[in-house]
């Protein structure tokens, strides 16, 4: 029954199209693990609270740091497919509505706490399954968990949920110490304690968070380094110099221009994966004038994704995006990307005026007065200049357009809250499209990562088909009929698929390599997120004669 609920997760395979020239290609055989070293690591952004359920953890640097800090009950496969992590099996009843997951024996929270079925209980009970949580949205079929003996919990669903392994991949299967949080109330967002390979000696936000080996990790031999400095550097051009300069071992990023620029240095490892994370602007169906699909729509024909893509610095690197999966992923459907509306300044126009002239315009202002909207964007460069590139197309049909710079940080809560207009934005789009949807466009007063505060029947119909259907070829119809719906609806736009990148000093290894602990090997490192665990680096000694040995070879 395993094999064949895995079989609908495929659609999760990371892609391998990225094209790595030059010097900088990290050796096929990274050698054998080498024990000890500090890894300096430079993120793209801050995080603003490390307790699941409570700090808003999509964003690439967040994911990237919890894989230090937690372990998931689940993780995807190199093939998509999800297979128990933390978790040492989980299994479904007949009707799906029942899943009982057995824990591993012996693991420790990083405080000596036993990670067992209360533990796993009290998780959901009090982070997750509480309103107000992040997480509340995306677990709202889960009636409860029941203890069974000290390893083994069931999940009790109101409804059958044919992939729900899948949401334990993410924030929900990272389970916590209940001691710290207990401990430390409501400052145990600032002093997490997981399971996973690394402990944290100190976070100074905006700044740094200091991690160090945790000695009692569940897997034996890991993690092979003894500790991991991240630091928060949102300014693109800085964190590359960080590299160049030998200040930071490893950068992360998602940003075309910026893997152009590397693809060209030498002296350092790329690694790439494009799967199905996006950039786009996702509009707040709530506000007006957003809140018509005419204005919505209008906007969309009046954009040309290609000169977005091309002042990202994304030619060549990334192909243009129509819908939540790229062209290399089994639910990409050609259909939806032929509707995709775009680069049709004439059909904006047309739109446009049907909104202006209705006297029952939303937005309460008198008939043919002109739309206007507010977009908002972080303050790195690429994305001002991206920003000021929507802003030229809408101006050319006729919009009043007004920009606002907001940090990261500031911008997830705005988008939680719905604080917003329209906003640049991050898709991540790797799990399966049934939690992806779930989370994205579930009931805006239960849901707050549905961002963009979007309902639709159709939507919610065939949400149903895809947590009820096993079979392939039906989910696809409806993830494409969702996919059809948003090319009249236009919650989001879409610029093209982000380039997943990291890029390190040569002496670090493994970046990407990853694998359970029977040797399945895992799913890389989508959206630039790293599992720490198996990451190591040379020591100066070997470093030096692999380098020698080279110099012979050649």
């Amino acid at each position: 029954m395993l094999a064949f609920v895995a079989i609908i997760l495929v659609a999760c395979s990371p892609s391998e199209n990225a094209v790595v020239v030059g010097d900088n290609t990290p050796p096929t055989d990274p050698g054998a693990p080498v024990s000890g070293g500090h890894l300096r690591v430079a993120l793209e952004g801050e995080t603003n609270n490390w307790l699941p359920g409570r700090g808003n953890h999509v964003a690439p640097a967040a994911l990237t740091v919890a894989m230090a800090l937690f372990d998931p009950l689940v993780k995807l496969d190199h093939e998509g497919r999800f297979r128990p992590y933390l978790a040492e099996s989980i299994t479904p009843n007949d009707e799906f509505d029942a899943w009982t997951l057995r824990l591993r024996p012996g693991v420790q929270f990083h405080d000596g706490t036993p990670l067992n079925a209360e533990a796993i209980k009290w998780n959901f009970d009090n982070l997750h399954k509480r309103p107000g949580s992040v997480t509340y949205g995306s677990i709202r079929d889960v009636e409860s968990v029941e203890v069974i003996d000290d390893l083994t919990v069931v999940y009790q669903l109101s409804q059958a949920i044919v992939p729900f392994p899948d949401m334990l991949t993410r924030a929900v299967g990272w389970p916590v110490s209940p001691a710290a949080v207990e401990r430390l109330g409501d400052e145990a967002g600032l002093y997490p304690v997981g399971t996973g390979p690394f402990e944290l000696v100190e976070w100074r936000r905006d700044d740094r968070m200091e991690l160090q080996r945790n000695d009692n990790y569940w897997q034996d031999g890991l993690p092979y380094l003894d500790g991991i400095t991240f630091r928060p550097l949102p300014d693109e051009d800085a964190r590359l110099a960080s590299l160049i300069s030998g200040d930071m071992d490893v950068i992360q990023t998602l940003r075309q221009h910026i893997v152009a620029r590397l693809r060209g240095l030498s002296g350092i490892h790329l690694y790439e994966q494009v799967g199905n994370s996006s950039g786009s602007a996702i509009f707040n169906a709530e506000v007006p004038p957003v809140d018509d699909a005419r204005v919505r729509q209008a906007l969309a024909w009046a954009l040309d994704p290609e000169a977005l893509i091309e002042v990202l610095g994304g030619h060549g690197i990334t192909p243009m995006q129509t819908q939540y999966f790229n062209e290399n992923n089994v639910w990409y459907s050609p259909r939806v990307a032929e509707a995709w509306p775009h680069s049709n300044p004439q059909k904006a126009l047309e739109l446009l005026n049907d909104y202006m002239n209705d006297p029952q315009r939303s937005d309460g202002l008198a008939p043919g007065d002109p739309v206007s909207v507010e977009m908002m964007c972080l303050p790195e460069q690429s994305l001002i200049d991206l920003a000021q590139m929507y802003q030229a197309f809408w101006t050319a049909v006729g919009v009043n357009v007004r920009l606002r710079q907001i940090e990261q940080a500031t911008q997830v809560q705005s988008a939680i809250s719905g604080d917003y207009m329209i906003t640049c934005w991050r898709s991540s789009n790797e799990q399966d499209p049934y939690t992806i949807m779930t989370s994205d466009y579930g009931p805006p007063d239960v849901q707050p990562l549905n961002y963009t505060n979007f309902t639709h029947p159709l939507l919610d119909e065939k949400i149903e088909v895809l947590r009820l259907e096993p079979d392939f070829d039906e989910r696809y119809a409806a993830v494409e009929d969702i996919m059809m719906l948003f090319t009249e609806q236009v919650p989001s736009t879409w610029t093209g698929s982000t380039p997943a990148a990291v890029a390190v000093q040569p002496r670090v290894r493994n970046i990407k390599g990853w694998t359970f602990p029977d040797g399945t090997p895992g799913d890389g490192m989508p959206v630039a997120q790293v599992s720490w665990a198996q990451v190591w680096m040379l020591d100066e000694e070997a470093w030096q004669a692999e380098q020698a040995e080279q110099a012979a070879g050649d």
